[in-house]
């Protein structure tokens, strides 16, 4: 009986491990579709301090520059595209974050909307 148990703790630990793994590939996966989306555009310096903020888990700050991204002009359909698609990563590991009570997640998510607002 000891075997079993030692084997299920070791696999919900295994499995917590990789579901918190997900979270950042899929936000590195994005950023990474992100640059190539946007190589040799004139609008790196914005991705390159969306890249640093998020780096930095300053989520929030990312968001809110990929967003003054999409309004750059000559952003084609595909740079678009990437920009959504790392805007929505960052926001629902924010979401994740906030409901399992992070309250720096809930301050970024609330300035987010902040700056939706104005």
């Amino acid at each position: 009986m000891r075997m079993p148990r030692v084997l299920l703790c070791l696999s919900a630990v295994l499995l917590l491990a990789l579901s918190g793994c997900s979270k950042h590939a899929r936000v590195n996966t994005r950023f990474a579709e992100l640059e190539k989306a946007f190589a040799g555009a004139g609008t790196n310096a914005f991705v390159n301090a969306a890249l640093a903020a998020a780096r930095t888990n300053d989520y929030a700050g990312g968001v809110m520059l990929l967003e003054a991204l999409k309004r750059a002009p000559g952003t084609s359909a595909e740079q678009l595209m990437a920009v959504h698609q790392a805007i929505q990563a960052l926001t629902a590991d924010l979401v994740a974050r906030a409901a399992k009570g992070d309250a720096e997640a809930k301050a970024a998510l609330a300035a987010i909307e902040r700056s939706r607002s104005q």
